[in-house]
């Protein structure tokens, strides 16, 4: 049975890599098309991305630029780990150019999109400012929405403050709008992405050895282990994939079940709290993932790769 989804994304090295291991599977998917936010760089860098990596691999999917700033903070990007334009290490040319931008408007885009379909999952490894918005503008769409596959939040440490992961951190009112929606959620976190999903130098190495698309991927993913090296990581995290993973190969992980609050407080902002209570208040079912199979998450994407070539 063919799936519809559309992904939501800031690429960022890690969603260039997650867009890539969606697009080797898509013979059983309908994407609908990618949407972007800004996050990892400013909204013109991520949209070129997106549009820098459809015309890499010949594609002819929509994409759609969005919010250029979170609902209520600042934006707040991470060019020190993207490089200044979100996805350094390679270069793509200037044919993404003239590959066109379906809409400007990611909320109009994303209602026009679902109602083309009966039911749909949405893949997001960025903050959530547009799905917030178009849960806010069309809260009719949340009933036709299957699933959401998010990259944020954490169970334990964050990565830009104590309590915050990046990109819960840039739009944590966002955040709080979509995990209140009342749609079922597998939220990979960086309790799981940066310490059961990640990749060693070995394993990027590896990836020269896959084609022209492991070639580009080795690049990518060289500059952003040497960039997070820089500020003592040692493992090389890609935590995107995770939510693309998590949708195409759900056996590759193992999760729990929590009723989790996005904390939009100053002092804790971006905080995802999961209710481990014997007794919780749930106001929300969330799928929240604890473990990867590494090996077999890391052979995945070899695998996604080869189809590519």
């Amino acid at each position: 049975m063919t799936r519809n989804v559309l992904m939501d994304c800031d690429p960022g090295i890690d969603d260039a890599i997650a867009i890539t291991e969606l697009i080797a599977n898509q013979d059983d998917l309908n994407i609908l098309g990618i949407t972007t936010v800004g996050g990892n760089q400013t909204l013109d860098y991520v949209t070129n991305n997106a549009k820098k990596l459809m015309s890499f691999f010949d594609k002819k999917i929509d994409v759609a630029s969005g919010c250029d700033k979170p609902l209520v903070k600042d934006l707040y990007t991470a060019g020190e780990i993207h490089g200044e334009t979100g996805m350094d290490g390679y270069d793509f040319g200037n044919d993404y150019q003239n590959y066109p931008l379906a809409s400007a408007n990611a909320i109009e885009f994303m209602k026009q999109k679902i109602d083309s379909v009966e039911q749909l999952e949405i893949i997001a490894t960025a903050p959530l400012t547009n799905v917030a918005l178009l849960f806010k503008t069309y809260p009719e769409v949340i009933n036709k929405i299957n699933h959401l596959y998010i990259m944020g939040g954490s169970l334990e440490q964050g990565n830009i403050t104590a309590a915050a992961e990046f990109n819960f951190f840039v739009d944590p009112d966002a955040a709080k709008i979509v995990f209140d929606a009342g749609i079922p959620i597998t939220m990979s976190g960086l309790h799981m992405t940066e310490d059961k999903a990640y990749f060693t130098t070995e394993d990027i190495e590896e990836l020269k050895n896959h084609g022209r698309v492991g070639e580009m991927c080795y690049a990518l993913m060289n500059f952003y282990h040497n960039a997070e090296k820089q500020v003592g990581v040692t493992k090389s995290p890609m935590h995107d994939i995770c939510a693309v993973a998590s949708f195409l190969k759900p056996e590759l992980f193992t999760g729990k079940t929590y009723s989790v609050a996005i904390i939009t407080d100053d002092n804790l902002r971006g905080m995802s709290l999961a209710d481990k209570r014997l007794q919780p208040e749930v106001k929300n079912q969330v799928n929240v993932l604890m473990d990867a199979k590494r090996e077999e998450f890391r052979d995945f994407l070899y695998e996604s790769i080869n189809k590519l070539n």
